[in-house]
């Protein structure tokens, strides 16, 4: 390889590195904001049926009991469905996934923009642009993508630690038609 070509490869890498655990995070993280909306949509649907169930009860039955219970439970869901709205679980997890899907492009990127690295006649100043052209596409994401907690990153880095990146010639192989495979028949 042209050691000309050395930084580019080198930069290419090292953001890919870090990319890597970027766009893995951000799944994790809305992996976790995906368990709370469902938590936090069950707990709607339980606090209104409750309150309808009392208010059911209060309707046909008229117990004094039943009608300040049923009060209470429609306080009880107005006022989490207001800090609900404040809290946004719902809006955070889409702003992880995109986040996630952004970086995941940029990834693609930035593996072709190493595999072009490699190929000898392939232009240096075309990777030096494609390079900046991609710096400068992951910082505008890095700028506005939501941040992430801290067990987020445990878990992403649990996985990459156990190779949930890697794959064995066989692995990908078994993914190709028969024709792509480097082990054909």
């Amino acid at each position: 390889m042209d050691v000309n070509r050395l930084p580019i490869l080198a930069t290419a890498r090292e953001l890919y590195g870090r990319l890597v655990y970027t766009h893995l995070t951000h799944e994790k993280e809305r992996l976790i904001w995906t368990g709370k909306v469902c938590w936090m949509n069950r707990f709607n649907i339980t606090l209104a049926s409750a309150t309808t169930f009392f208010a059911i009860i209060s309707a046909t039955l008229r117990p004094a009991w039943s009608i300040m219970v049923t009060a209470l439970f429609a306080v009880a869901t107005v006022s989490f469905l207001m800090w609900q709205s404040n809290y946004d679980p719902a809006g955070k997890e889409a702003q992880h996934r995109t986040a996630a899907k952004e970086l995941l492009w940029i990834r693609e990127q930035l593996l072709l923009l190493i595999t072009d690295c490699h190929i000898s006649t392939y232009p240096q100043r075309d990777l030096e642009r494609r390079l900046d052209v991609i710096t400068r596409e992951l910082t505008a994401v890095y700028k506005f993508a939501p941040n992430t907690s801290p067990e987020a990153y445990r878990q992403a880095k649990a996985d990459i630690d156990a190779g949930h990146f890697t794959f064995s010639d066989e692995e990908i192989d078994l993914l190709l038609p028969v024709t792509l495979r480097s082990n054909q028949p």
